[in-house]
């Protein structure tokens, strides 16, 4: 078990491509040190619901608490998994018990010391109450505390994928002095946060930006800028126009698929490429009586162009979805479960046999697409509105910000047909927060047994041959039901200006994806 996990690392590590130039081996960029009184301004793309790192999904958040929470291991930027909260962890021989050795000496950006409490705390909180990313810990049946320093998870199942888990999303390790015995929802905490991260809370504008100042008591490495500042832009127009005008230090994002080429061969620049186990897909309302039927899924399939898609949004990285599985995997993937090629007349075929006729209008179905403002999705949903109509589904598109969305879709599961894009990794078994049972992305309510009980023996398997065996099992009863339909493999280009040092897409060792611990400017 411990031998897998290593090269599980490794291999994670070389499976994407990542490449830069010009940069200085420690710290990833130029050399020379910027002033200590920096103030960095970096981006986020959405407005932040709250800093409850835990609670709910908020990725106008996510890149703000990277840099003021710690997890127990943290996923980088090119899906390296790196030492946090912890210092070193192992396995038993059987694989049913998980021990982490923790940092001494750790302090809560309030002054109060930090210990395994905290840990249990959490994660204990965290499934009890049905947190975000609860189904992330379902493995684990107990955790106990032995001393200040040391947390030991007592699993249900040995699990080759919970350290990828807990590097990921939602495991962010939260003050247990701050919350127990509070409602989580509304604690004062999600507005004020105290973690124990490099960079410690010090306000927030709505519609401006967050300013966060260098936790001087950090455990670890010291930040070398004073000042972080996350300015909210979400129009991609505008992130670009304040990112050539000096304004900001860095988009925080890839560029913009409509300015991807702007800067190629611009010596002022590193380049940085990478295709991600980030994905975006249609989904539907299950319960619905239409798309409860498999034809009309099929034919939506059959429909969608999906190199039409990436053509007009990709922006020359990542490429068009062909699998029910990331591509990343290439292990893995098989062709014979392979996405269908665009079909517009067997589209129509399908739809007239699952019952439906067309209106005096031309149409077989008006549905509805409920979706969030992200990047270039309203572009994508233009493109596939087109590709619908021509198969004769009128699709109206509500496009809506992130929080209005989660109440309508995921609260109230008022919806026929969404679109998400959300990270399937950093392991295979990645997918099942899509499509497993009561899964917490599981947005169409789709359930299988038999994939549920696939999806528990994969994690459970050290060989590779037979991980692959029960990945293929899974990608066939994916393409038989169909319950999501990848549109787009997203890729990513980044443009980092030559005096920017220390960023994570340059150190993807030693940081999280967005944490900006080395980062200073050049001068």
């Amino acid at each position: 078990m411990k031998k897998l996990l290593s090269v599980f690392v490794v291999c994670l590590a070389m499976v994407l491509s990542l490449s830069g130039c010009g940069t200085d081996e420690t710290t990833g960029g130029t050399s020379g040190e910027g002033s200590a009184d920096q103030t960095l301004v970096m981006v986020t793309t959405t407005e932040p619901q709250s800093f409850n790192p835990d609670f709910k999904s908020d990725d106008g958040a996510w890149p703000i608490n990277q840099n003021i929470f710690n997890r127990l291991v943290k996923l980088g930027a090119n899906t390296t998994i790196n030492m946090d909260l912890a210092e070193s962890y192992e396995f038993s021989e059987d694989g049913m018990t998980l021990t982490f050795h923790l940092h001494d000496g750790v302090k809560w950006h309030d002054g109060e010391p930090f210990s395994s409490e905290d840990v249990k705390w959490t994660y204990d909180t965290a499934i009890a109450e049905k947190w975000s990313k609860s189904d992330s810990l379902a493995n684990i049946e107990s955790i106990e505390c032995p001393d200040e320093n040391t947390v030991v998870m007592n699993l249900k199942t040995p699990d080759v994928s919970i350290i990828s888990k807990l590097a990921w999303y939602g495991t962010f390790i939260m003050p247990k002095h701050i919350y127990e015995g509070t409602d989580t929802a509304t604690n004062p905490a999600n507005q004020q946060p105290i973690g124990t991260g490099p960079f410690k809370f010090v306000s927030y504008e709505p519609g401006v930006a967050v300013t966060l100042e260098r936790n001087e008591d950090y455990f670890g490495d010291v930040a070398k800028a004073k000042t972080l500042k996350f300015a909210i832009i979400s129009d991609q127009n505008t992130l670009w126009e304040s990112f050539m005008n000096g304004e900001i230090d860095d988009m925080c994002t890839s560029i913009p698929a409509s300015h991807a080429n702007d800067l190629d061969g611009n010596e002022n620049y590193n380049f940085y490429t990478e295709l991600g186990i980030n994905r975006t897909y249609l989904t539907f309302n299950l319960e619905d009586e239409i798309f409860s039927k498999r034809e009309v899924r099929e034919a939506i399939a059959l429909a969608v162009d999906r190199q039409g898609c990436w053509d007009r949004t990709g922006g020359g990285s990542g490429v068009p979805a062909e699998y029910m599985i990331s591509p990343v995997f290439s292990n893995y993937v098989k062709d014979e479960y392979k996405l269908p090629e665009r079909n517009v007349e067997e589209a129509q075929r399908l739809l007239e046999e699952a019952g439906l006729t067309k209106d005096a209008d031309g149409y077989y179905l008006h549905v509805t697409l409920d979706c969030f403002e992200s990047g270039n999705w309203n572009d994508l949903a233009a493109v596939i509105q087109q590709n619908l109509k021509e198969a004769g589904i009128d699709m109206t598109i509500n496009m809506m910000e992130m929080a209005a969305w989660q109440d309508k879709v995921l609260v109230n599961g008022d919806f026929t047909m969404t679109m998400l894009a959300g990270y399937q990794g950093p392991d295979i078994s990645g997918i099942d927060g899509r499509v497993r049972t009561d899964a917490s992305t599981n947005v169409a309510g789709y359930s299988n047994p038999e994939l549920d009980a696939l999806l528990t023996e994969g994690v459970t398997l050290s060989n590779e041959e037979e991980r692959i065996a029960v990945y293929a099992e899974v990608q066939r009863i994916l393409r038989e039901d169909l319950p999501i339909i990848p549109i787009i493999d997203n890729g990513y280009k980044y443009a980092i200006k030559k005096e920017m040092n220390g960023m994570p897409i340059q150190l993807p060792d030693k940081t999280a994806s967005s944490e900006y611990t080395y980062t200073y400017r050049a001068y």
